[in-house]
């Protein structure tokens, strides 16, 4: 029998890596598959924007089975994996209502790309009442939310006009601050639709325990984000936890404008991921993070023959005195990384360390303004959301999801976005 390849995760790493082997090796020299619970990949860069109404959901998923000819691909969700004996058990339902067997793989590679999870970090009430921004499912919940509570406000504002419409979102990194402004453009955009309703009546909060904003970029950027934030209408609320959340407010402390809760009809909680769960029961060696510990080669410790990769993963950068962050841009270049140290031990070759500089950072901080830093060169407003934009639009993975993406934004520009509440 040809050697067998196991792939777990379609994400940015997973799909890198089966898209490198698939190209790397014949049909007949081994078997390659691909697991994952979705048959296509979501390019999350831009699900703030579809959260935004600016983009649809088709524009931003590629379909797994389109990647590689080569590729096996199997949809189901891995339940139980095994690195001792690179045993993977999947359940085949895929979260359907009728049941369907399980099916155990063996590997004679086995490669971890589960990705990671939100982590709410045990906050009484915030798992039940918040919102995530890592599906599609999500990002279309939110876009519902935001035009619901416009439709409510709108509707009671004459028996009761005093009562603001409030957006909280927690966390001030890429994620949270790209969430705020996209649903604050959003609401903005839809106000003159809404007769009954003022714009001191909206409110819009970023809450961020750290000091500034966007902690890994400069603090010039980040001044400059939160500053594009203000003023268009988002309050900032620094050095400030969530401390509960309920099913209309949220608890901060220390209290904001001497407020210990935050009325509000939305919570997105952008406060940090943690790895896949079914890591921490896969026997392998975990890191601080809890993701699994590798080599500089991407090989888990201990674990002949299984590779980690992605934010389910722990790799040293050169020195041993950090790991490369859990990004998109990180985790394709691991993807053909491994499959290149994979190819290299099929041939008895010794698998090379994984060397990678990330080439920069951007984010989106509202209409028509973004932060970019690249190459060391630091760039604000206009030109770096239109960098932003030509960036993620020459990195989607299809052809025909370029040119989607292209018309939204462009109609976009001559039409207006089409701020509807869909099903």
């Amino acid at each position: 029998m040809p050697p067998h390849i196991v792939i777990l995760g379609a994400g940015f790493a997973g799909t890198s890596a089966a898209r490198e082997l698939g190209r790397l090796l014949p049909a007949p020299r081994c078997r390659i598959t691909l697991v994952d619970r979705h048959n296509f990949l979501v390019f999350t860069p831009l699900l703030t924007e579809l959260a935004g109404g600016e983009v649809d959901g088709e524009d931003v998923v590629v379909p797994i089975r389109s990647i590689s000819p080569r590729i096996e691909f199997l949809q189901g969700d891995v339940i139980r994996l095994d690195t001792e004996r690179r045993q993977v058990t999947v359940d085949l339902s895929s979260g359907s209502p009728h049941p369907a067997p399980t099916r155990t793989l063996e590997a004679d590679h086995l490669v971890v790309a589960l990705g990671s999870e939100t982590n709410f970090h045990d906050i009484p009430g915030l798992q039940q009442h918040a919102l995530t921004i890592k599906s599609i499912g999500d990002a279309g919940r939110i876009r519902s939310r935001v035009l619901r509570a416009l439709e409510r406000a709108n509707a009671s504002a004459e028996t009761k006009p005093q009562e603001p419409l409030g957006v909280v979102v927690g966390g001030g990194g890429f994620s949270g601050v790209e969430t705020a402004a996209a649903v604050n453009d959003l609401i903005q955009y839809s106000l003159p639709r809404y007769p009954n309703l003022r714009r001191d009546q909206v409110r819009t909060f970023v809450v961020h325990p750290g000091e500034r904003l966007l902690p890994e970029l400069s603090e010039d950027l980040a001044g400059y984000a939160q500053s594009a934030l203000e003023r268009h209408g988002v309050r900032i609320a620094l050095d400030t936890k969530i401390t509960g959340a309920s099913a209309e407010s949220v608890e901060v402390d220390p209290p904001v404008d001497g407020q210990k809760d935050i009325a509000c009809d939305l919570l997105i909680w952008a406060g940090g991921v943690r790895p896949n769960p079914v890591i921490e029961e896969s026997g392998a060696q975990l890191g601080k993070h809890h993701g699994m510990v590798t080599d500089e080669c991407m090989r888990a410790a201990d674990r002949p023959g299984v590779w980690a990769l992605g934010d389910c993963a722990e790799i040293p950068m050169p020195g041993g005195h950090k790991t490369y962050s859990p990004t998109a841009q990180n985790a394709t270049r691991e993807g053909k990384a491994v499959a290149a140290n994979i190819v290299r031990s099929l041939d008895g070759q010794s698998p090379q360390p994984f060397r990678y500089t990330p080439i920069g950072e951007l984010a989106m901080v509202g209409k028509r303004a973004g932060v970019a830093s690249v190459y060391g060169f630091h760039l604000s407003g206009a030109p770096a959301w239109a960098m932003w934009r030509a960036v993620y639009l020459g990195k989607m993975p299809s052809t025909g999801g370029r040119v989607r993406v292209a018309a939204s934004w462009l109609l976009d520009l001559a039409f207006g976005r089409e701020a509807v509440d869909l099903p």
